[in-house]
């Protein structure tokens, strides 16, 4: 059986914008390319809308959508199965098996869109149970809060059919694909996957990943769209995987005539307001020089340092995205901050190291912050230190407002 993987179509996305019909227009590539490969079966791996209750206009254009799946006749039995309960899904058309996404998940009294879609006989629901289809098993958890994810996968528990080819559906973050290690952002981990399957699929990050590990062969599909504009999107398009379940072969296929996007990292020291201005818009030059079928993406990063007296708010690039705004759709980032941050922790742990008292490291820590802004030399941080100390919290604000030298307009 030849099978289509899929994942991410977040239908609905940029409702009101210039991107409205773009969710659309990819799933329904993504959807005709599975059909030219001959597939006979769609899996979905969550978010399919890009909200938990579509708007009239969204609902309207999947049902468009999925008339796709008309263009390939089929006879085939699906077979649910939830603990004890069994139900049939018979189809005429090619079917679909999808599980729901954290952006569709509602709580359990309340039916969200792909149950929706179940009742309409457009695909199969699963959460927490299986469908099989000839020799295939498929097994499929929908998205939870992820701080619940490992509980819900450790307590549903899935095991491979024996004498079946099995594939398992997730919809989670996975802590090795994340910079930070955080419950509240991934609980699950890959050496926490199940073992036994011939294939585990996992959705909701956007880019395309496959490996080996030691639950088996590991792949994501990623997003049918950019919604996010990661650095990894743009290293690789946009795809479905096709998977030959007899011969065991997985190929990735590129959605044709999908959206350029490009990523940009610029990296600056002490920068002046101009120097970051005029290095932002001869990239921009640079990206856009060539033309394009449709306005790329662009994403700028800006990292690094400020020049003394400059602060984060104070760098406006409007006059920047305005002059390219018809050639692509961009969006810029300011992480100098966070730059900033790092480096106070630095000090911090250098300080420490010194073994300075508690007062002699909070005074070089005021000296020091106040050196690299633009007040300068228009107190003694001292004066202000020790009224600080002893409480004279008013003292210290009015002496502090009285020698604020005036800002610069932008």
């Amino acid at each position: 059986m030849k099978v289509a993987i899929l994942s991410d179509f977040h239908l609905g996305f940029g409702e009101g914008t210039e991107r409205a019909e773009e969710s659309f227009e990819q799933a329904a590539s993504a959807l005709r390319l599975a059909l030219d490969n001959n597939a006979e079966l769609i899996l979905h791996t969550g978010d399919l809308f890009d909200e938990d209750i579509p708007s009239q206009e969204t609902w309207d254009k999947t049902f468009k959508l999925f008339s796709i799946l008309n263009e390939k006749k089929s006879d085939v039995l699906v077979v649910k199965e939830k603990k004890d309960e069994k139900k049939e899904f018979h189809f005429s058309h090619l079917p679909l098996i999808a599980i729901h996404g954290t952006h569709e998940y509602r709580g359990k009294e309340l039916k969200n869109a792909l149950e929706v879609l179940e009742s309409a006989g457009l695909l199969v629901h699963l959460h927490a149970c299986t469908a099989t289809i000839g020799n295939l098993v498929v097994h499929g958890l929908g998205g939870v809060p992820e701080k619940k994810a490992l509980d819900a996968l450790k307590m549903w528990g899935p095991k491979p059919v024996e004498g079946k080819k099995n594939v398992i559906l997730l919809h989670q973050s996975i802590k090795e694909f994340l910079p930070f290690d955080d419950d509240m952002i991934a609980t699950i981990s890959l050496a926490d996957l199940p073992n036994g399957f011939d294939l585990v699929v996992n959705g909701h990050l956007h880019w395309t990943s496959e490996q080996n590990v030691a639950a088996g062969r590991f792949i994501m599909p990623g997003s049918t769209i950019i919604t996010q504009m990661k650095r990894l999107e743009a290293e690789k398009g946009k795809g479905i995987f096709i998977w030959d379940t007899e011969a065991d072969a997985l190929e990735f296929l590129s959605i044709p005539n999908q959206r350029k996007f490009f990523y940009k990292k610029l990296e600056f020291k002490e920068a002046e307001r101009d120097k970051i201005k005029a290095r932002v818009e001869k990239t921009l030059e640079e990206i856009l020089a060539p033309t394009f079928p449709q306005k790329p993406l662009v994403k700028i990063k800006l990292v690094g340092s400020l020049a003394k007296g400059l602060q984060q708010g104070d760098i406006s690039l409007k006059q920047q995205t305005e002059k390219f705004k018809d050639k692509a759709l961009i969006s810029v980032s300011r992480n100098f901050e966070a730059i900033s941050f790092a480096k106070k922790l630095e000090e911090l742990r250098s300080l420490q190291k010194s073994r300075k008292s508690v007062t002699a490291m909070g005074l070089d820590l005021l000296e020091k912050n106040l050196s690299q802004t633009s007040f300068g030399n228009a107190f003694d941080p001292r004066d202000l230190f020790e009224m600080l100390a002893i409480g004279k919290i008013d003292k210290a604000v009015e002496k502090f407002l009285n020698n604020a030298p005036k800002r610069e307009k932008v």
